[in-house]
């Protein structure tokens, strides 16, 4: 064989180095790659066609042994051919195992159902192990027998995909960086095809689509281009109607709880039978963790359920003893209040004309005949607050400015106030407060705030009176630095007749309370022992006219 014959197999230098068959044991590759292109080049190069058939000769041992020789080397290729195959199977699979675990070590860090949804979803669609296009997960609703879409990982529409693929080829995110992401967020955003996903309902029935059959078979689906299939929604239809794809039921050791579909909807690449078997062992790696999850959602629902129900049964109870508790004083005060008032009145008018007609001289009698009248008007005035604690008494509603309506009821205390070395400080709201009320009571409800606060002051303090607005309520904030009260006098405020002034009623904040409570509002109170008092009247406030017109 001469060097030009040599060059023509590709070979280059001196006749011992030329080819590998002319090369001692020593010097051979053992790369399969090396082989297997030294080997096939061998089979397709003429000159070494030619050099075994001058080899052969004319005997028989001779033509057997060129033949083996022929035999040898196509199965030394062939060999060579599936090593390398079983080798790249062998590397996705060590891949497929990796992301197996990954996904199960990062399972196990979260309680949370869609924290743990995404992580399958991101197994299912990252990398070179799975690293399909979209992924979805469909969950069995077993109160209502339907299959509820839940989270999908991927693009809705095909011009959503470069934009997906691109974000993460420059935030260059792997995929545990892709876990640590999904384990950090507060919330799992939802992107469009979740929400398109989210809309489809499907009854567990039999005639209701591959998804419903996937589960009521409990075996998953292949489904490719050519197969008519049932989807059961129109919706699926656009996201799953012209594409091979995949659906996976996530089995638990009792029952299904849903469905990953998968599909390759970009790339095309055909969904095969080791794909289904991988996406199996990952659905039924997922299953006990979605199942906890679910459960662990339920309780909190339920648990969510039972304290509102509990709340409300605390708040009828309370209110229910409040009823009876109210009805049973108001039946009392009303018999009280009638019983006592007509003879107060006559008393109190005859007391006053007795006054008139006493001659001036005579102290002893006038000064008791005046201690009868002011104990009658007294009584009158228990019997009256009495009477408007019992009553229902319809308001009179009218727009007012609460500025107003402060503003007149103060006027009247300022002087008394002013005397008693009372500091008053008034920060008004600039702008109108209009509110539906009736303003005699209110000016009633101010004028006893006013005064409770002037009496915690009996040596004199400062008195500060601001309004306001607060989202849909308007506020008057009455604040003293008086003595203040404890937390248990604070508790029984607004128990009628409970009182800690020797002359006082105690009806006249449960009487305010009620008028506030009438006008849809409420009647807040801050107080700290020796620092001062606050009241805080919250009222339902209304538009003013600029805002109305706006």
């Amino acid at each position: 064989m001469s060097n030009s014959e040599y060059e023509r197999c590709g070979f280059k230098g001196h006749r011992s180095e030329l080819c590998w068959v002319f090369q001692t044991s020593a010097g051979i590759s053992s790369g399969p790659s090396d082989i297997q292109d030294t080997v096939g080049r061998c089979i397709r190069c003429d000159v070494f066609n030619k050099a075994l058939e001058r080899a052969t000769g004319r005997r028989e041992s001779d033509r057997l042994l060129t033949l083996t020789l022929k035999r040898l080397i196509g199965q030394l290729v062939d060999y060579n051919m599936e090593l390398t195959s079983t080798t790249g199977s062998l590397q996705k699979r060590i891949e497929e195992l990796a992301v197996l675990k990954s996904v199960s070590e990062a399972l196990l860090q979260t309680e949370d159902l869609y924290k743990a949804l995404a992580i399958v979803l991101t197994g299912v669609t990252s990398g070179e192990a799975f690293g399909f296009n979209r992924a979805m997960i469909f969950l069995v609703d077993s109160t209502r027998n339907v299959l509820e879409g839940q989270l999908g990982l991927g693009h809705l529409e095909y011009r959503e995909a470069p934009k997906i693929w691109n974000n993460l080829r420059e935030n260059r995110l792997t995929f545990e960086n892709l876990i640590d992401k999904i384990l950090d967020m507060d919330d799992i955003p939802v992107n469009n095809l979740s929400r398109a996903i989210k809309e489809i309902v499907l009854p567990l029935a039999p005639d209701r689509g591959v998804l419903t059959q996937a589960i009521l078979e409990r075996r998953p689906l292949n489904i490719s281009t050519e197969a008519e299939v049932e989807l059961g929604d129109s919706r699926l239809e656009p996201i799953l109607g012209r594409i091979p794809f995949a659906v996976i039921p996530i089995i638990s050791r009792y029952n299904v709880l849903g469905v990953i579909t998968v599909d390759n909807s970009i790339t095309c690449e055909k969904i095969t039978e080791e794909d289904i078997r991988t996406l199996e062992t990952l659905a039924n790696q997922a299953a006990a963790k979605i199942e906890n999850a679910l459960l662990h959602r339920t309780l909190e629902l339920k648990y969510a359920e039972l304290k509102h129900v509990h709340s409300l049964l605390k708040k009828n109870q309370e209110y229910l003893v409040e009823s009876e508790r109210l009805a049973e004083l108001g039946r009392f005060a009303t018999t009280i209040a009638h019983e006592i008032k007509t003879p107060l009145i006559t008393i109190g008018g005859y007391a006053q004309r007795v006054l008139r007609k006493l001659d001036r001289e005579e102290k002893v009698e006038r000064r008791l005949v005046q201690i009868i009248s002011d104990e009658i008007l007294r009584l009158e005035r228990i019997a009256v607050e009495v009477l408007d604690l019992s009553r229902k008494s319809p308001l009179q509603l009218v727009a007012h400015d609460l500025n107003e309506i402060v503003s007149e009821t103060l006027e009247v205390q300022e002087r008394k106030l002013r005397y008693q070395d009372i500091v008053i400080e008034k920060e008004f709201y600039p702008k109108e407060l209009e509110v539906l009320s009736d303003k005699d009571r209110l000016k009633q409800v101010f004028f006893n705030l006013i005064q409770n606060s002037a009496e915690a002051m009996s040596e004199g303090g400062k008195m500060k009176l601001s309004t306001g607005r607060n989202g849909d309520y308007i506020y008057l904030r009455i604040s003293d630095t008086g003595c203040g009260m404890d937390d248990q006098a604070k508790s029984k405020l607004f128990t009628p007749f409970y009182t800690s002034k020797r002359t006082g009623t105690g009806l006249g904040l449960p009487v305010s309370k009620k008028i506030i409570d009438d006008h849809g509002g409420s009647i807040l109170v801050e107080s700290k022992l020796d620092r001062g008092t606050s009241f805080i009247v919250n009222l339902p406030a209304r538009a003013n006219p600029s805002e109305r017109r706006a």
